[in-house]
This record gives structure tokens, C-alpha cells and sequence, in this order.
């Protein structure tokens, strides 16, 4: 105890391996105390050790930064510090300034040391966001890395309130004012502020600690997926800094001839499309109208799926696929020229690390026709909207097939396989280019008018659309199904039941996307099946959104039958149809609604349907952004039948164009809810397990 001198560089107390006994104050020089990630720095007047734990090890370091002393004391708890500034009458007004200097050195850097936490945590979420499409870019396989889904963001304590900051800044702020006129008032008050300031910054220091933990933690979580990025991030300088011409870069030549070798296709198969594709190439107009140009267009188009099925049986048994088949199968790529040799090397690398959905909801073409070859799922319908069965028996009925070659075809792989590439295939294709006139099946760097890693759809995004939408229409793609179990006391039971859509991303850089149907056959119960380019050209957050308003339209029609829009029968088609077709004798609609509407269907030719398209897009992306866009009398159509999830509804309570709306729709789900429950707790009471479908019904109801 007492004078203590200390050397430039000289430690007086080590982290971690002194025990806290003594407090001190600065009488000469200045003392830096640190952790591993911020310091301070204390000068005369300041205590030092103040916010240690008497008995514990210390947390920071404390460093003389020049010549320094310290007059040491005993510090056996916080009863101590008043008495070492009673002891100090003549200097205890230096003492208070010195305490609010540390307080306000202590907001700071706890203020810092967040907002680096903060920072840490957004740049490992943003990395693990970018992973994947940079896995593309350089072709590797995205890992696993379920540790970063279990991590959080940082957060602050109640504990540290927002007055205190402003306290202590506002008594630094009148510093010169209180030490002259203020602090030296008295020994108690100059006691009380110190003891004030003490408990402020021992609460910050508290948290600082925290927050090191918090930091460490995340470092040793996110270590793996950090020493990953590295890697991924160096092999992206190498191949950027060469050009593409370094180490692990993409050499693909004479594509086309590796893929045509591949599908053994006939030689004079062979010779056509290398023909075909040569004069396309030397063209200068490749989507020209001219009749020359659009007849090459179509014989490609032809000659494209000649070689894509062989290539595809050929494919089913070898696990060793060439990446320019890969490429084909996933983009219809050909031929490196006329991808060119950027877009060549950025196909090789998506094709390389693709991924398949575990789930597998969302395919690529080439994975689709893989399941309707293996029979995992019926044909789809041809544009005659007939199904496989109805097909064949079509077939027969004119004459082109016989009972017995009916009988051979009906379970027959390989002509199932022909149906679906000559329908959903070679139709869809055509489709989702967006351009049918010009349409071509092969990959060609002038229909690229976006950068590819933006454009591409890869599982991740798709599944991302999905979550989005369900967001804000959480039924959107929730069925109608029956469940009856009177053994158990239940006669019968309504519940929705969610099925994912399948999702088939088609081999072309398009604009569309398509629902080619709602439901498989005549079982409500099966996944829609919707198409989209595999690099969208257009805004696709808004062709989602429309791809999935012609699946509700669909989908109501399908469930209503007859009665779509038969209005005694209240379903989202009916009611909105029976207001498109008299909305001129509506009171509910203004003089300017009135004509906006006569405008939109002048503008969609009528079609009912597209004009609930464009306001069901409006409904999801700026009505539920708590930006009016629709008619009073539209957006009761659409929360009653297409009402917001939870989190929405909450966020557009106070809304008064939403406010009786959301008491309709909670009234009508509280009176929903009540026989679920009634059966559920009936069950329980009796030690019946519940069924999956009345819990499933359950959580629905509570969305």
C-alpha cells in the first residue's frame, strides 16, 4: 500500500494472473488499461481497478504508458472507494471529474465494442448468404454449416438505460461549470458522484465483458465456415486476377461434339444439328422475323431434343457424366463460341456445384424427366390438357394406337419419357423463354441481358420465393382436405393441408414463369407443377408473385368445379368475378375506381384472371408493405379469402382500412378454432393420441 512508481512500459496489474487487493489513483503520467479488443486511458486523478472484483483474477491489463505512480489502497469491496476519497479532501473534486472522464471513456468504447460485435455477426450472416452463389462462381460444392444457423445477434441489457448515457455525457458536457462550482461544494457530493459513476460504468463493464465473450464465442463457432471463405474468396481473386486463364480454371472445347459423341445419336442426326448450329452462329440477325431465320429456329429446336433423350437414357447409368452434358442438361448449352467463353466458364462452375433439393420440391428439366422415367410421377398434361391415361385412350379412340399397344405403353418408362419431353418439356421450354417467335432451346449469349449469377434460380432463391409468399399469404398453397376417424369421436374434419409446388427450372435464359398445372390427375391432394426459366431475365420477385396468383385462381377453380363463379357460393373466383362483371352498379366503388377498373380490363382484354393477377401482385408487394393500392371493395376479397400471416395482420391492426377486416377474419378463425380444441383436449382428457391432421389444423388456424 501507498506510493507506488512505475516505468514507461511497466505492467502493474496482468489479466488473468493478478488478484485483485488494491484499488489505485493516478497521481503522475497515464496508465492504459486494456482487453484483448479495446483500451482506455486514465490520467491523473483517475482510479484505477475500480470496476475489478476484490478476490477475483484481473480482467484488464493495465499498462504505464509513460513515467507513471500510483497511490495504492485497499480494496476489499465497493464500501472502500467512498473512503479513499474522504481521505483525499483537497483533490476529491479532481477525483469526481476523473470518474465522469472514465464514465464517459467507458460509454464509448461499450458503445464500440457493440457496435463491432454487431458488425461481426452482419458480416458472417452476409457471407453465409453469398456463399453459395461464390461456391458457383468458382464451381465447388457448398458444405453444411449448421453452426451458423444456431448463432444470434448481438444484444443490448436493460441493465445499462438509456438516461445514464445521457448523465454522464451531459456532466462532461458542463465539466468546467461542476468543477468549479460544484464538485467542490463538499466531500459528499464529490463522493456521490464518483459512487455514481461507479455503478454506471460497473454495469458497462459487465456488459464489455459480455460482449468479449459474445465475440469469442462467435469466433470459435464460425471458424470452420471463416477458413472456408478464405479459400473460396482466394480461388475467386485467381481466377479473376488471370483473367480466367489461372489455376482451376474452366477449358471446354469442342463442346458440341463431346455432347453429340455422348448421345450416339444417328450421323445424320449428327451432321443436321452441327449444320443447323454453324449457320445459326454465322447469322447476323439470329432473331430475325424473316421466314429463313424462324424455319432455323424451329429445325434447331427439332434436332435439340433428338439428341437430349438419347443423351438422358444414356445418362440414368453413368455416374461419371461429362460437365459439357451436365451443361446441356441443366442450361442446353452447345457450344462454347456461341456462349461465349465468360458465360462458358460461369456454366462449367453452376453445373459443377449444383446442388439437388433435398426436399426434392424444386428440380432442373433434366431431374424431372428423371422422375417421370422412374415412375415416381405421372406425365404431365399435354396443351390438350389431357393427362397420360386420357391421352392414350384419345389415341385409341382415333385409331392410332391398339388395346395392346395401349396396354404396353401405360406403364412403359421410355414412352412416358417421350410424352413429358414433347409436352411440359419441349411446350414449357418455349414457354418460359418469353419470346415464343424467337424462341431457341440452346444456350446463346446474346439472349443474356442480365449477369448470370443474378439471373440464375438455384434451390436456395426458389425456396426463398416460397418462404416469401408464405409470409404474407401463409394458405397460398394450402388444400382442402377431409379427415373422418369416428373411433375415435371424430365423424369428419376439415383442415388445410400445405403442399409444396413442384418447381422445374427449365434449360433457357427466360422471362416467364408458368403454372403448367395445379394438381396431378384428378387428386387435389398432389404438388402443382410450375415452370420457370433457370436465368430470369425480368424482376422475379414479381414473376413469382404472379406465378403464384394463377396458382390460387387455378387452384379455386379446380376445388369449386361448376360453381367458380357461381356467387351463392362464396370462393375467391366467384366473388371476385361477380365484381369484375358488375362493378358498375357497385355504390361501394368511386366515380375513379370505376374507371381505373374499365381500364385494367380494357388492358387485360377482359381476362378475369390477369386482372387478379396485377392486383393480387399489389395485395402481397405493396398492400402488405402497409402501401394502399387496391379498392375497398378488392381488398376485402382478398383478406377474406388470402389473408396476411400473423406477423402481418399484427402490423396492419391500427390500420382502419384493415381494423374490421382483421375482426371479420378473427372472429371467423375463433369459431374455427373452438370444435379443433374442444377435440383435441376431448383426446387428450381420454389419453387419445391426437391426430397429425387436427394438430396440423391446429397450427393453421393459429397463423
Amino acid at each position: 500500500m501507498g506510493l507506488i512508481k512505475l516505468e514507461k512500459g511497466q505492467i502493474l496489474h496482468k489479466a488473468g494472473t493478478d488478484i485483485v487487493e488494491t484499488i489505485e489513483v493516478v497521481v503522475k503520467g497515464s496508465l492504459k488499461i486494456s482487453n484483448q479488443y479495446t483500451s482506455i486511458v486514465m490520467s491523473v486523478g483517475g482510479f484505477i481497478g475500480i470496476v475489478e472484483t476484490p478476490g477475483s483474477t484481473y480482467k484488464y491489463n493495465i499498462e504505464a504508458l509513460d513515467e507513471a505512480a500510483v497511490y495504492s489502497y485497499p480494496f476489499e469491496s465497493e464500501n472502500d472507494i467512498p473512503n479513499v476519497v474522504k481521505s483525499n479532501p483537497k483533490i476529491a473534486p479532481i477525483l469526481a471529474a476523473q470518474s465522469v472522464e472514465a464514465a464517459i471513456k467507458c460509454c464509448d468504447v461499450y458503445e464500440k465494442e457493440y457496435e463491432d460485435a454487431t458488425s461481426e455477426y452482419d458480416q458472417v450472416i452476409t457471407d453465409y448468404t453469398d456463399y453459395p452463389n461464390l461456391c458457383i462462381k468458382v464451381g465447388e460444392v457448398p458444405k453444411e454449416f449448421p453452426e451458423i444457423k444456431e448463432i444470434i445477434a448481438p444484444e443490448q441489457s436493460d441493465d445499462i438505460t438509456e438516461w445514464s448515457f445521457e448523465f454522464i455525457r451531459s456532466l462532461k458536457k458542463n465539466e468546467a461549470s461542476l468543477k468549479r462550482t460544484f464538485y467542490p461544494l463538499s466531500i459528499e457530493i464529490a463522493t456521490g458522484v464518483v459512487m455514481c459513476t461507479y455503478e454506471i460504468y460497473t454495469k458497462i463493464s459487465r456488459e464489455s465483458q459480455l460482449l468479449i465473450e459474445y465475440r469469442n464465442t462467435l469466433k470459435k463457432k464460425t471458424a470452420a465456415f471463416a477458413t472456408t471463405m478464405k479459400a473460396i474468396r482466394a480461388k475467386l481473386n485467381n481466377l479473376e486476377n488471370n483473367n480466367g486463364t489461372g489455376e482451376g480454371s474452366v477449358t471446354v472445347v469442342n463442346a458440341l461434339s463431346t455432347i453429340l459423341q455422348y448421345a450416339n445419336v444417328a450421323p445424320e442426326i449428327s451432321v443436321k444439328f452441327e449444320e443447323q448450329l454453324s449457320q445459326f452462329k454465322a447469322m447476323n440477325n439470329r432473331y430475325d422475323s424473316a421466314d429463313e431465320a424462324r424455319a432455323l429456329r424451329r429445325n434447331i429446336a427439332t434436332t435439340f431434343y433428338e439428341v437430349y433423350t438419347p443423351a438422358f437414357l444414356k445418362s440414368l447409368g453413368d455416374d461419371n457424366v461429362p460437365m459439357e452434358v451436365r451443361m446441356f442438361f441443366m442450361f442446353g448449352f452447345v457450344d462454347e463460341e456461341l456462349a461465349g467463353e465468360k458465360n462458358t466458364a460461369i456454366l462449367y462452375n453452376m453445373a459443377k456445384a449444383y446442388v439437388s433439393d433435398p426436399e426434392g420440391k424444386v428440380l432442373t428439366c433434366y431431374e424431372w424427366l428423371k422422375k417421370v422415367y422412374n415412375l415416381e410421377v405421372e406425365p404431365s398434361r399435354n396443351e390438350f390438357d389431357q393427362d397420360w391415361p386420357t391421352y392414350l385412350r384419345e389415341q385409341k379412340a382415333s385409331g392410332q394406337l391398339n388395346q395392346a399397344q395401349v396396354e404396353l405403353m401405360t406403364n412403359d418408362p421410355t414412352s412416358k419419357l417421350n410424352f413429358e419431353v414433347h409436352n411440359l418439356f419441349a411446350l414449357g421450354n418455349r414457354m418460359t423463354f418469353g419470346r415464343i417467335s424467337s424462341f431457341v432451346p440452346v444456350f446463346d449469349a446474346q439472349n443474356v441481358l442480365r449477369p448470370l449469377d443474378m439471373a440464375y434460380l438455384n434451390v436456395a432463391k426458389i425456396n426463398e420465393y416460397y418462404a416469401m409468399i408464405r409470409s404474407v399469404d401463409y394458405g397460398v398453397f394450402c388444400r382442402t382436405a377431409l379427415f373422418s376417424n369416428p373411433e375415435i369421436g371424430v365423424p369428419q374434419l376439415h383442415y388445410a393441408d400445405d403442399i409444396t409446388p413442384y418447381m422445374i427450372l427449365m434449360p433457357n435464359v427466360g422471362s416467364r414463369a408458368s403454372l403448367w398445372q395445379e394438381i396431378e390427375g384428378k387428386n387435389r391432394r398432389t404438388p402443382a407443377r410450375m415452370l420457370v426459366s433457370i436465368f430470369n431475365t425480368e424482376n422475379t420477385e414479381e414473376c413469382m408473385i404472379r406465378l403464384f396468383a394463377e396458382f390460387r385462381w387455378e387452384m379455386c377453380k379446380t376445388e369449386q368445379g361448376i360453381h367458380w363463379n357461381d356467387v351463392t357460393d362464396p370462393s375467391l373466383t366467384s366473388m371476385y368475378c361477380d365484381y369484375l362483371q358488375f362493378y358498375k352498379k357497385n355504390p361501394a366503388l368511386s366515380t375513379e375506381n370505376k374507371e381505373k377498373l374499365r381500364t385494367d380490363l380494357k388492358k387485360f382484354s377482359n381476362n378475369y384472371k390477369n386482372v387478379f393477377i396485377a392486383d393480387y401482385l399489389a395485395y402481397v408487394k405493396f398492400e402488405a408493405a402497409g402501401s394502399p393500392r387496391l379498392n375497398k371493395v378488392v381488398r376485402e376479397i382478398m383478406f377474406t379469402f388470402c389473408p396476411f400471416a400473423k406477423e402481418l395482420r399484427e402490423k396492419v391492426a391500427d390500420n382502419p382500412q384493415y381494423t374490421e377486416l382483421i375482426n371479420h377474419y378473427n372472429t371467423r378463425i375463433s369459431n374455427q378454432t373452438k370444435p379443433v380444441v374442444n377435440i383435441i383436449n376431448k383426446l387428450r382428457k381420454e389419453e387419445i393420441p391426437v391426430p397429425e391432421e387436427l394438430m396440423t389444423q391446429y397450427e393453421h388456424l393459429k397463423k
